[in-house]
């Protein structure tokens, strides 16, 4: 009885056509850390507007400022996401290599953006006059240090299996 069972399963081996492109360890952990991450960017992101609502002349200037480069960076985190899909998602390994090569450059703008995201919000640090919007900023930078990290993570991922790297 068990080996018809085995030949059928042998059989529809063969039918079944192998998945190309596939999850790394480091993609779920990069996934995991952005889901969570999100949560946190749009609390964020609305009391930003909040503050930015009551806030007036030279004050709102610099949160929108910071609102706005904060939102930026942001969009290019979720398009490494995206990208990061396409690379889980491709049919083929030659889809899958230029998925990785696309990703692997994307992480490296990403890396750039955060750091100077941080920066950027650093330096207007002392613009800001009252604590709420200081705590804010605060909140912002420490969430976009720990996405780079979450990021970093990712791309050192790609070189974790020579066999599969991108070069």
């Amino acid at each position: 009885m068990i080996f018809p069972f085995t030949l059928l399963s042998v059989a529809c081996l063969l039918f079944l056509s192998p998945a190309q492109g596939a999850e790394r360890s480091g993609d779920a952990a990069f996934v995991d850390s952005c889901q969570e991450h999100a949560r946190t960017a749009i609390a964020l992101e609305s009391e930003s507007l909040s503050q930015i609502e009551i806030a007036s002349g030279e004050e709102r200037f610099n949160l929108y400022r910071a609102y706005d480069r904060f939102l930026g960076t942001w969009l290019q985190v979720e398009r490494l996401q995206a990208q990061l899909a396409v690379a889980i998602e491709a049919d083929s390994s030659v889809e899958e290599e230029e998925a990785r090569t696309t990703l692997r450059d994307q992480a490296r703008f990403v890396l750039l953006d955060l750091e100077q995201a941080e920066g950027d919000l650093e330096r207007n640090t002392p613009a800001l006059e009252r604590p709420d919007h200081f705590r804010i900023n605060q909140a912002i930078r420490r969430l976009l240090a720990e996405v780079r990290t979450a990021v970093g993570r990712l791309l050192s991922e790609q070189w974790a299996h020579p066999s599969r790297a991108v070069p």
